[in-house]
């Protein structure tokens, strides 16, 4: 079993190795991400005893973005039970990329990792109560799943970017509608109160460390 000063070296290696490489890009399909410092680098790994090994700028702030979605599905799985949220969303991987136009062969999203299946379980969280009780419904969740010790926070910004450039989300959801995907009697309102909720839940912030401790 590999021991903490073996992780800190293997955490510390990978970091250097990694500092000078520049490939990839940052996001720009919402403009609001294109301004995010591409320099930003940093790794957290919390161990089971609660250490946490970090390096690099992992006390900044990022938004979750896609990061989002399995923490959804574990809160909706929380709130309700497996079958329920299967009766709306597939298992199965779509081997498509993460924004594609389809549904399954029963007409659902594919799976709770893509856009349209995080919009199905956004859907399902507490849809009964207001938008602002859903909305801390989610942040406490992440909050409690980071042991209370993290600083969970909100990007505005980026949330009013993803509502400003959402047409790609607000087709999907209403693709939904259509092969009546969503729970019986979704109105137009609940989706655009759910699309908002997804923005959101996109758009709340943490830094290394606190992402550390809830994986």
């Amino acid at each position: 079993m590999i021991g903490n000063q073996e992780l800190k070296e293997f955490i510390e290696s990978t970091y250097l190795n990694l500092l000078e490489n520049q490939e990839g890009e940052v996001a720009d399909y919402i403009p609001q991400l294109k301004k995010v410092n591409p320099e930003l680098f940093g790794i957290s790994a919390c161990l089971l005893d609660g250490t946490i090994i970090s390096k690099g700028d992992t006390d900044k702030q990022f938004c979750l973005q896609s990061c989002a979605k399995p923490l959804t599905y574990c809160l909706a799985r929380e709130l309700s039970d497996l079958k329920k949220v299967h009766q709306h969303v597939g298992y199965e991987p779509s081997g498509r990329a993460f924004n594609s136009f389809c549904l399954n062969n029963d007409n659902l999203p594919h799976n709770p990792l893509i856009n349209a299946g995080a919009i199905m379980t956004t859907a399902l969280i507490e849809n009964d109560k207001e938008p602002a009780d859903r909305f801390e419904c989610i942040k406490d969740f992440y909050q409690n799943m980071s042991g209370n010790t993290g600083m969970i926070g909100f990007e505005n910004s980026v949330f009013l970017s993803e509502k400003h450039h959402a047409d790609r989300n607000t087709s999907l959801a209403y693709y939904m509608k259509e092969n009546k995907a969503f729970p019986e009697g979704f109105s137009p309102t609940d989706i655009q109160r759910t699309l908002d909720l997804y923005f959101q839940t996109c758009s709340i912030t943490l830094d290394c460390k606190t992402a550390s401790i809830i994986c």
